[in-house]
């Protein structure tokens, strides 16, 4: 008898070990197939603009690496709150990110606080993306040839001068009460829902001035529609184009980070999968032609380095609010 429940015993523990075996082999793959099925992405801007043109640009060749298409899903509205709360109250489970930026994600958290979400407690970075490099622009019929031509006229009519921006405390925003700032001139902000409608503002003659990036004034500039008079930075990325440092302009202001993230609950390995697909974009070669095509750099920080920068901007950033917001 002893012989046959041992032998009972070896069978039952045969069985259940396979048994976890053929389990875990059924969900090994069920887990590694992530993402089974599209990704949506939601972007909290007007189409046109920067971040909608530079969407476009890396969920074409993204799918590549993950083998389901990401699809953009615009929302803009509430200066990028309605956007940002759909993503934060998304489920987490890795098929819904948010494409958002330095400002929206630690700035506003000083200027438009709320009881729905906190940013850097609902969301996690996937990648940066790249970042850009604010332009003030102005028609390519405006008396104002160079950056000295406009602010003289704006030393002489103080408030009268209109500038379009892309949203209160948005990048634009934010750009025009940092050069105001620094320059001691002031300016009349007219707000608009995003990049591209500011600078169609500036395009129908309803504004003076306007900001803009690179992927969204290469063709205008080329046609000759558009003139960059400065640019963010402490040094030129245009020739003859003086960069804001060499204006007495803070090199710091007018840089956006453009990131993906996630509700911060999603699965880590889920996390590590996009990181990876992100990762793994950064060598194919049309994806960087078609950003140089655009003017857009393809400056890729991992999310997980990006943790680190988005909370030391925030710090940075609690400064610039009290110092805007008291002009």
């Amino acid at each position: 008898m002893a012989n046959v429940s041992t032998f009972l015993l070896r069978v039952t523990r045969a069985v259940t070990t396979s048994g976890v075996l053929v389990m875990m082999l059924v969900g090994g793959p069920a887990l590694a197939q992530y993402p089974e099925r599209p990704i949506t992405l939601i972007t909290p801007y007007a189409a046109g603009g920067s971040h909608d043109l530079n969407a476009r640009v890396f969920t074409t060749y993204i799918q590549r690496y993950l083998d389901q298409p990401v699809v953009i899903k615009l929302v803009p509205g509430q200066a990028g709150q309605k956007g940002t709360l759909e993503a934060v109250q998304a489920p987490p489970d890795g098929y819904t990110l948010i494409f958002t930026d330095n400002y929206r994600d630690q700035l506003y958290q000083h200027t438009f606080r709320n009881r729905h979400y906190d940013t850097t407690a609902d969301l996690i970075s996937v990648a940066r993306v790249n970042y850009g490099q604010v332009g003030l622009i102005v028609r390519g019929d405006s008396p104002y040839q160079t950056w000295q031509d406009f602010e003289a006229d704006a030393r002489a009519r103080p408030g009268e001068l209109k500038m379009s921006h892309s949203g209160l405390w948005a990048a634009f925003f934010v750009t025009a009460g940092q050069v105001m700032k620094d320059r001691g001139i002031r300016l009349r902000l007219v707000p608009y829902r995003g990049g591209g409608p500011a600078k169609a503002a500036l395009l129908g003659g309803d504004v003076d001035i306007s900001a803009g990036f690179p992927s969204s004034l290469v063709a205008d500039v080329e046609a000759g529609v558009i003139r960059i008079l400065a640019t963010a930075g402490s040094e030129r990325t245009i020739e003859d184009v003086p960069s804001f440092a060499e204006l007495g302009i803070s090199a710091s202001a007018g840089f956006m980070h453009r990131a993906v993230m996630a509700p911060r609950a999603t699965p880590a390995d889920r996390i590590a999968r996009l990181r990876a697909a992100f990762a793994e974009l950064q060598d194919d070669p049309d994806y960087k032609a078609a950003m140089a095509q655009m003017g857009e750099n393809t400056e890729y920080l991992d999310g997980e380095a990006y943790e680190d920068e988005r909370r030391a901007l925030g710090n940075e950033y609690a400064e610039l609010a009290a110092a805007i917001a008291a002009l």
